[in-house]
């Protein structure tokens, strides 16, 4: 007769581990910041608006040339109303012009002093479903 007894008593057992793990699982992920997937399309539209940003920005010595994302270090992102995306990427002037439309087929600039490097920290604030991205913070140092 206890044998029967096991069953239910196992059954609200394993329930309760289950659903324990979860809530911990999603807990941790709430306003907690996470490493995120350079390939994913929030990061990629992060790191787009974020170089976009620094191009518009940058007028450092009437700079006349475009930078693009060089490597990409790494990438955080925090849920919020909406993701905080921490980026951290060394970046490197290009070849094309700011009076070129656009930098996506830019090569980078191959003489040493023309390169510019630098490794740069931006945090983009992102609320998909209003079409909004707003920059918190940049900076960049000469690599």
């Amino acid at each position: 007769m206890a044998r029967p007894l096991r069953v239910p008593l196992l059954l609200p057992a394993i329930l309760a581990v289950t659903l324990a793990k979860t809530v911990a699982k999603s807990s941790k992920r709430l306003g907690g910041i996470e490493e995120a997937d350079v390939n994913d399309e929030g990061v990629q539209q992060a790191l787009g608006f974020a170089i976009g940003k620094y191009n518009e920005e940058n007028n450092e010595d009437d700079d006349a040339y475009y930078s693009r994302v060089l490597q990409v270090v790494s990438v955080r992102k925090q849920a919020v109303a909406g993701s905080v995306y921490s980026l951290y990427m060394e970046i490197s002037r290009t070849t094309c012009t700011k009076s070129q439309p656009s930098l996506d087929n830019c090569p980078f600039q191959e003489q040493p002093h023309l390169k510019r490097e630098k490794l740069c920290s931006f945090q983009i604030y992102s609320i998909p479903w209003e079409d909004s991205m707003t920059m918190l913070k940049s900076s960049c140092q000469k690599t």
